[in-house]
């Protein structure tokens, strides 16, 4: 999820789903957004972000996620634990059923979403319809009616409601290969970055399964660290690029367990990155009993900061600002 000016994103407010946001009100009013790769995603007024960037929905699933998951390592007939966390209009879900369609794989899929409405969109769009193959469109429109989907491919359940209390619901014996994690951005969507919502997600982690998220906050990044998994950090296609890094992977492992990093989508923690951690920006979102609201889990954090005689941001930025680098908290 990701956030863009005003100006780019009111465009045609979704009428039919304005209605039952009466209902369901977590998102609030939504409204149509077109990207540069053709796809179409929403934003949503209660959080003031986007679903993603203008660079596009598709874009976005395949560097931010899809490359990361590093695929290639399970070979044909694998069957692959893979739970979505926040699945919005489906596009992370899609592209990983596509390649598992595409070689062979088998799924067993989870997902987790407060909010209907989404889904339910994208699959009476025209556009998001032309993305996908007859089978994984069948499966967005099985979860969407019947909540789960059971095809060759494999077989899928959603949970609707507030992930932090619908994670519980999944059995304590299920161990996922990979986990999708893909909320809105930490200040605006603090509840599913907290440390002990990140310390549940990887307790959920097969040996050598991977967190995946397009999100590069120190305090995602250290709470995951916290969480006993090994960081690493995503490598932007575009070598062009002013970013650093586009996304952070952990990866449940052991002292056994070697990482063979050669595709160059991944690469360890830099020492900049280290240092980050270091910082006041890396004190964790916190949410003891997992029921605190976006004010509170916000109040909490800025008080630990004020009072904390960790370095700050802007001293640490000072220090590396001769690199080429687009500094994110």
């Amino acid at each position: 999820m990701h956030l863009q000016s005003h100006t780019q994103l009111f465009g045609k407010i979704l009428k039919d789903l304005e209605l039952s946001s009466k209902e369901n009100n977590s998102l609030g009013e939504l409204a149509i957004c077109d990207t540069d790769d053709g796809t179409v995603t929403l934003y949503s007024h209660n959080y003031k972000e986007s679903f993603h960037s203008n660079s596009g929905a598709l874009k976005e699933a395949t560097e931010k996620y899809i490359n990361p998951a590093e695929l290639y390592r399970f070979k044909k007939g694998k069957k692959i634990v893979l739970l979505d966390v926040c699945l919005g209009l489906g596009y992370n879900t899609g592209c990983f059923l596509e390649y598992f369609k595409k070689n062979e794989l088998h799924v067993e899929w989870w997902g987790l979403e407060l909010d209907k409405r989404p889904l339910k969109f994208a699959i009476n769009n025209n556009a998001f319809n032309s993305c996908w193959s007859e089978d994984v469109l069948r499966i967005f429109h099985s979860i969407n009616n019947n909540d789960n989907w059971n095809e060759h491919l494999g077989k899928g359940r959603i949970l609707w409601g507030d992930a932090r209390k619908k994670l519980q619901e999944i059995p304590n014996s299920k161990k996922f290969d990979i986990i999708l994690l893909d909320a809105f951005s930490p200040q605006k969507c603090p509840h599913l970055w907290t440390s002990e919502f990140l310390n549940a997600l990887s307790r959920k982690l097969a040996l050598k399964g991977r967190l995946i998220t397009y999100c590069t906050a120190s305090a995602v990044r250290k709470s995951l660290k916290d969480s006993q998994l090994e960081v690493l950090s995503t490598v932007p296609i575009d070598r062009n690029s002013s970013l650093w890094s586009i996304g952070t992977v952990g990866i449940a492992s052991d002292a056994r367990t070697k990482l063979n990093l050669n595709s160059g989508l991944l690469r360890p923690l830099s020492r900049m990155e280290e240092e980050h951690l270091l910082t006041r920006a890396a004190i964790p979102y916190r949410d003891p009993n997992g029921t605190d609201d976006i004010k509170e889990i916000i109040k909490r954090r800025l008080k630990e900061q004020q009072k904390s005689l960790l370095e700050s941001t802007s001293a640490w930025k000072n220090k590396w600002i001769s690199a080429k680098s687009t500094f994110i908290d």
